[in-house]
């Protein structure tokens, strides 16, 4: 019996590599979101801290300069942490587009897979029919010489 081939293993192994492929671009928009979220994070804290060395100006008294300065960075910082927090958003949709994306490369790559066993399954098992016809045309073909 000739050895086993799979039609479709071309189609297979592109599948598998689209797959691949977009499981990499999957990590890398999940990286930048990662990312971003962290820009976030410190941009927060740094608003966070901002506002309370505006409150300690404020208790210590200041020139009206300075509480101006400081109350223009801290409406510079909000304005930033919003831009930021769109960057975040549009990220997110991309990452589950991508991740929606990567599932359905997961499944026509698992039903082609699946195919494989399968044909792979039945040629198992016609190669142990044609084995046992084998074996039992030499069995009755050494009867017969016996006799």
């Amino acid at each position: 019996m000739k050895k086993f081939s799979f039609s479709l293993d071309k189609v297979l192994s592109y599948k598998q590599q689209l797959e691949n492929s977009i499981r990499n671009e999957h990590a890398a928009i999940l990286q930048q979101v990662n990312q971003q979220e962290q820009k976030i994070r410190e941009l927060e804290a740094e608003e966070t801290e901002t506002r309370r060395k505006l409150d300690e100006v404020k208790r210590k008294g200041c020139s009206p300069l300075e509480l101006n300065s400081h109350e223009g960075y801290i409406g510079y910082l909000t304005a930033e942490l919003a831009r930021e927090r769109g960057v975040l958003l549009r990220l997110k949709k991309q990452e589950e587009a991508k991740r929606q994306e990567l599932i359905e490369a997961k499944k026509e790559t698992a039903s082609i897979d699946k195919l494989k066993v399968r044909k792979l399954e039945e040629y198992r098992k016609l190669e142990a029919k044609e084995q046992e016809q084998l074996v039992e045309e030499f069995v009755n073909h050494e009867l017969s010489v016996a006799k």
